[in-house]
């Protein structure tokens, strides 16, 4: 989870790069534009999620996707998140 969109697009950029060799699926969720493409994404699923708080809890409260399956959950600038008020 980043605090920005901005963030999340590079997280996602450098996730890419080893989740091919890896074999893995990733999907970056974040505001600013339609939910549509991404809901398509979770839909199909992927190993690996990047997202900013906001756009998570959307497709969390209409019921799109849960927390089931995480296993890990890494939260980077955590403490700027909280300054935003993600609590």
């Amino acid at each position: 989870m980043a605090p920005t969109r901005e963030l999340a697009m590079q997280i996602e950029e450098e996730t890419e790069k080893f989740a091919k060799i890896c074999q893995l699926s990733s999907l970056c969720v974040y505001g600013g534009v339609p939910k549509n493409e991404q809901l398509q994404g979770l839909q199909k699923g992927a190993e690996i999620l990047i997202a900013t708080p906001g756009r998570l809890l959307d497709f969390l409260e209409c019921g799109e996707t849960n927390l089931n399956r995480v296993t890990y959950l890494a939260l980077d600038e955590a403490d700027r998140m909280l300054d935003m008020g993600f609590e």
